[in-house]
Formats: structure tokens, sequence, C-alpha cells
């Protein structure tokens, strides 16, 4: 694929229509990613179950592909949590990409591999939860790739998250890199079905002053909504705050933006099949999240750093 803008931090003229063009031409790889961690063979991705193991190998594979660079020999970061009475262990797999312009700060980007695995012989597949947020940061990560950032972009694929946000707290607590160097956490988990309502949600605007701004400014290929502070904002009364990975970098006064659908019909049921996934919003959510990314991207670190410090 030919290079479609030079820098990432220079506005390329069109620069709508490169995220589009880039959006159309990974639609396919979004929907192969998403199929194939949400395969039955996969087993539901349960932490510590031998399709958690599956699903490592075939990220691990993907991080190969796209040539990012490792902070250990093959991207592992093991951790140990406690949960109920037992002692258990989960696997997170780290890649990064040296930013070009602020290569000493770090925006950190989470999506979570593991599901609830299965119950006798039906397999809870997750496809939207959260084969389609590891899909979305893969597809990032091979942008990046083509397209220099400014800042350096460690891409995690945590574990443990349904058993209670573990992989999240221990990819803080072994950070590779020292916590006043990460400016920011994105954080991608269920981005593939909007439903009736066709929307993309994203929390955490508050923690960066002037996203709001921008979101409400711009066009974007869906609507893209703001999600206020608190619980019963979702069909199910969801508290956004501690919801997903992003809840662990928000206690430890990092920015952080969540983008993310509401829980739907199949939530966390076993017809969260990859089947179900409207491609045509997913081209759209991958549009309007690049878009997002990339002013995101053009911020000095200064910016950054002031609303770390204003909390």
């Amino acid at each position: 694929m030919k290079k479609l803008c030079c820098r990432l931090t220079l506005c390329c003229v069109g620069y709508l229509f490169c995220i589009q063009a880039f959006a159309a031409a990974t639609e396919q790889l979004l929907l192969q990613d998403i199929r194939a961690l949400s395969e039955d063979r996969m087993q539901g991705r349960k932490t510590g179950q031998p399709g958690a193991a599956l699903a490592r190998d075939y990220i691990t594979q993907r991080f190969q592909q796209l040539k990012l660079n490792s902070f250990t020999d093959n991207f592992s970061q093991p951790f140990y949590y406690t949960l109920g009475f037992s002692q258990k262990q989960g696997i997170n797999l780290l890649g990064w990409i040296k930013g070009c312009s602020y290569p000493d700060s770090y925006i950190v980007v989470t999506a979570h591999y593991d599901h609830l695995g299965m119950t006798g012989r039906s397999v809870y597949n997750g496809a939207d939860d959260n084969a389609s947020g590891v899909a979305t940061m893969l597809a990032l990560a091979s942008k990046f790739q083509q397209q220099c950032p400014a800042y350096s972009y460690i891409f995690v694929a945590t574990d443990a998250e349904e058993n209670g946000l573990f992989g999240a707290k221990a990819l803080l607590k072994q950070a590779p890199v020292p916590l006043d160097q990460i400016v920011l956490n994105l954080n991608l988990d269920m981005l593939s079905r909007g439903e009736k309502k066709n929307l993309l949600y994203l929390y955490g605007a508050r923690s960066l002053p002037g996203v709001s701004d921008y979101v409400k400014q711009q066009s974007f290929a869906l609507k893209l909504k703001l999600r206020r502070q608190g619980k019963a904002q979702g069909q199910s009364g969801t508290d956004w705050a501690n919801a997903s990975d992003h809840a662990a970098f928000r206690k430890a006064g990092i920015p952080f933006l969540y983008f993310g659908v509401d829980p739907h019909a199949d939530y966390h049921s076993v017809k969260d099949d990859w089947q179900r996934i409207n491609p045509d919003f997913l081209q759209a959510m991958f549009v309007t999240l690049s878009q997002v990314v990339l002013w995101l991207d053009q911020q000095p670190p200064a910016w950054y750093q002031a609303a770390r410090k204003s909390k």
C-alpha cells in the first residue's frame, strides 16, 4: 500500500480522505482479525485457559507482522493476581512504536483480549467484547507503522479484564516506561456494534480539557457521543468510569479516553459472534477513531502534562 501522508504530525491536504482511504483498505483486515479471535477454537479466550493461549499466539504473530518493537523477547508480560482464595496468572502482550517528535512521551493503547470462556459446549466468542477492540488496536498500529507518529505508542493486549481489570493494574505496576512519561491512555473496548442508534461513545473527555469542544465542532463518519461522568448512562446502568481498563489509568491520575458502544442484547452472551457485526459501522468507527487520534497526536506534550497537573 502506498504511503497516504508523509507524517501524522503534518496535516496533509485532505487528511480526512487519507483516513477514509486507509479505513476502506483496512476493513477486510479488521474483520479478519475479529473473526480469527472469536472462532470457536479460541474457546472464549478465558484467562488461564488454552483458548487464551491460542489468542496470544495469534496476537503475537500479528505484532511480529507489524514489526512492532518489544520490551521483552516475546512481547509477554506475565503477572499474578488473587481471585477469591486462589492465585491466578494472566499474561499481557506489549508492542511499541517509537515516535518521531516526542519519543520519550508515550500514548498507551489498551484492548483486552480475554473473554468469558465456555459453559458446557456453549462458547462465549466475544466478537464485539473484545475481539473488536484488539483488531482496532492492530489496525492503528498498522497505520502508525506507515506514517510516523509524533508520540511513541505502546500497544497492550490486556488479560484478565473480565475478572477485575487485573491486566491493566499489572501493566501500571510493571510499567515498561516511567509512569510520568505516559501522557495518555486510549482504551478500546467493544467497537463493532452500533445497533439501532449507530453511536460510538467517548468517555473521559473531562480528563483532557479541550477534547469536548473538539468533538462538538467536528464532523465524523458516524455520531460520536460524549459520555458523562457517573452511573446509569448506559442501557444497563453502566458505570463508565470503572467499566474497563481505563479505570486503572484514571485512578493513577493519567489522562484517558475510552471508546466503546452501549451494551447490546448479545453482550456477554453466546450470540456475540463476528457474523453479527455490521461492516459499514466497523469502517465508519475506524474512520472516526482515527480522526480523533490524529488530532490527539498533534497536541503538544505540555497540553497533556497540564491536564495531569490539574488533578
